[in-house]
This record gives C-alpha cells, structure tokens and sequence, in this order.
C-alpha cells in the first residue's frame, strides 16, 4: 500500500479522531473550571477560522474544494 492509498483509508478518521480527542480533553478542563463546554458547531468554526487563514500548499491546486 503507497503513502497516499494509506493517508486515502485512514486519514481522514485519524484526522477526526485526533479532533474528538481534543474536543473532549478541553471540555474536561473547562468542566473542572465550571465553565460551559464547547460544542461540536464551535469548534468546527474554529478550525474552520485558522484553515481560513493558511494559505494553501502548491499541490492543493490540483483538487478544488
């Protein structure tokens, strides 16, 4: 299996689980400082936020979005 035919498989759920996982450990910080926890919606706009503000790699080109 290439590089690419793995990242095609499984990246996109590392990707998410890496994402939950962050989701829920800043949730247990803010639970135990009694503030509200983050929603799904917000951090989604959150990271949507900082993709916003990268600018793209040259190979990105080749897929539009």
């Amino acid at each position: 299996m290439t590089r690419e035919e793995l990242y095609g498989c499984f990246g996109p759920k590392l990707i998410e689980a890496v994402v939950l996982v962050v989701k829920d450990e800043i949730n247990l910080l803010r639970t135990e400082h009694s503030l509200p926890e983050r929603t799904n919606e917000q951090i989604v706009g959150a990271i949507g936020n900082k993709l916003n503000n990268i600018a793209d790699y040259d190979w990105m080109e080749q897929y539009e979005i």
